[in-house]
Formats: C-alpha cells, structure tokens, sequence
C-alpha cells in the first residue's frame, strides 16, 4: 500500500481488532490495570511481523509508486522511510490501544470516529490520484509520460494482490486469536462486580485411612 498512508489504514485495523476482541460485557478502566495484556502482544506481533513487512517492502521496493510518481523515491531520505516503517508497526497498537479505551468508556461514537477519520483521511488522496496509482512505472517515466503500463497484470500488481492477502490472512488469523482469550480472566475484577463463590473444601479428618479388605483393629 501506499507508504504514506499506511499508518492510517494500521490505525483503523488497530481500533476494528479492538472491537472484534471486546468482551460481552464490555471491558472498562480499572487501576493497575496493565494494557500490555495477551490481545495487545497478539496485535502487537501481528503490527510488527505482518503489517510492518509488508507495508516496508513497497516503501524501500516501489517507493515511487508509493508516493504517487510525486517524488522521485531515490531521493527520499532513508530516515524517513525508516520513520513510516516504525510508524507502520505502532500504528495497529495504538488504534488498538485507543479501541479499546473508548469501548472502556462505553463510547461506540468516539470508537465509530477514531475508525472512520484516519480511514477517511487515507482514502482521499488514494481516490484523488488513483490514476497514479493504478499505473507501474518509475518517476522518470511518468514525468516523461512514456514506458508506462496499467497496473493490473504487472509484476508490481501482483505484487500488490500478493501483500494483501497476507494482510488479510495476518489480520483474520489475529481476530481469531483474539476471539480465544478470555479477557475476564486476564483483567481484574470490576468494582461492584460480585466475586466467584468460593467452595468450601473437603472436612478433613485425623482418623487414619482404612485400608479395603482389612478391617480395622479395635483399640
């Protein structure tokens, strides 16, 4: 995906995961409460191992497609290719981070909002040069206007089908797991929430044991 934008669409993955990972009843804040938990390594590891990659290989592979044949991709600075990858891989834990917050607060608007304005803010200028987009070729040639060939059916469109079907595959693979953790066992009890009845324990007795076919000796 376009390297500028991906943080974006991580952002919006992130809050979604979070949505697909609330509980029934809801999670809220609770003090202590460590948001490093098991969903969030899972998100975590997905941003980092998945989302990360993949959004890096068309920042260092394509980076002229990436930036729309705006920029010649030779010339962008190393440090801030490697500022989007770093920004790639936080960027599905901090919307996840932020879901999760707002389910917290019981606040489906802030949750609709922090989903929909960063997926807004990535899909304008993706729809506004999507003519850009939908060609292979290097800056040069679009300046040029020659050597130019459509997207779809070139190595760097498969390329493309390729990426995202591992970001799908990553993401509902992530879902999944996160549909598995029990998240009221990992997060402490809620105030005002009765506790688990406790058993009582088994009498014990100082009567030693009785041994099957031996009848006990009298005293």
């Amino acid at each position: 995906m376009p390297a500028p934008l991906a943080p974006l669409f991580g952002f919006t993955l992130g809050v979604l995961l979070a949505w697909l990972a609330r509980p029934e009843d809801g999670p809220d804040e609770r003090p202590g409460a460590s948001s490093w938990d098991r969903p969030t390594v899972a998100v975590a590891l997905y941003a980092l191992f998945v989302y990360a990659p993949v959004s890096a290989y068309f920042t260092v592979f394509a980076a002229d497609w990436s930036f729309a044949y705006l920029v010649d991709g030779r010339a962008i600075p190393s440090a801030l290719e490697l500022l989007l990858v770093l920004l790639d891989a936080a960027a599905p834990v901090l919307g996840f981070l932020a879901g999760r917050r707002a389910l917290a607060r019981r606040s489906l608007p802030a949750l609709a909002w922090l989903a929909a304005l960063p997926l807004v803010a990535g899909l304008i200028p993706l729809v506004t040069l999507h003519a850009r987009f939908g060609i292979d070729a290097t800056y040069d040639q679009v300046q040029s206007d020659f050597g130019t060939r459509p997207l779809p059916g070139s190595p760097l469109g498969y390329a493309i089908l390729w990426m995202d079907a591992i970001l799908v595959a990553g993401a509902v693979f992530t879902a999944r797991t996160l549909s598995t953790f029990d998240v009221s066992a990992v997060l402490p009890a809620r105030p005002g929430r009765a506790a688990p009845p406790v058993l009582p324990s088994e009498p014990t007795s100082d009567e030693p044991p009785r041994f099957l076919g031996r009848p006990r000796k009298p005293r």
